[in-house]
């Protein structure tokens, strides 16, 4: 079953999803598009020394691929890079292979996303696209 805060949390990113402004100065980018669906989502990231100042990330897909950028992206700021780089592969082992892990935060509406494995690759599609700019 479906938890309801979850779903709340993941409808308000979806309607008012945040970090969606241009940023200014030196950003690494990633980008990924998924071989299902087609959807896509660029990831621009700018850096503070080794933490992550800004980021922005604009997804062209279904609401929850939105709404899971949007949550992404509001975890993520402040962190410092490999904090960032081994958050992402937990979220991504989390859904793939079913690992076990304490997600922070808002970031805890991945345990309703779990039981939906049609809806990975929605959820992953920001995830995804990070760690192409965290490689880049």
């Amino acid at each position: 079953m479906e938890d309801p805060l979850h779903r709340e949390i993941l409808e308000e990113h979806s309607r008012n999803p945040l970090h969606l402004e241009k940023l200014e100065g030196v950003v690494q980018k990633g980008k990924w598009k998924s071989s299902r669906t087609g959807n896509q989502c660029t990831v621009e990231i700018l850096f503070d020394n080794e933490s992550i100042e800004d980021m922005r990330a604009k997804v062209d897909g279904s609401a929850l691929a939105i709404a899971c950028a949007s949550l992404m992206a509001s975890e993520i700021r402040g962190m410092p890079r490999n904090d960032v780089l081994a958050l992402s592969h937990s979220v991504v082992a989390y859904l793939e292979a079913g690992t076990e892990t304490n997600l922070p935060g808002d970031l805890a509406v991945y345990e309703s996303i779990s039981r939906f494995p049609e809806r990975h690759d929605c959820a992953l599609l920001g995830w995804r696209a990070l760690l192409e700019a965290l490689a880049s």
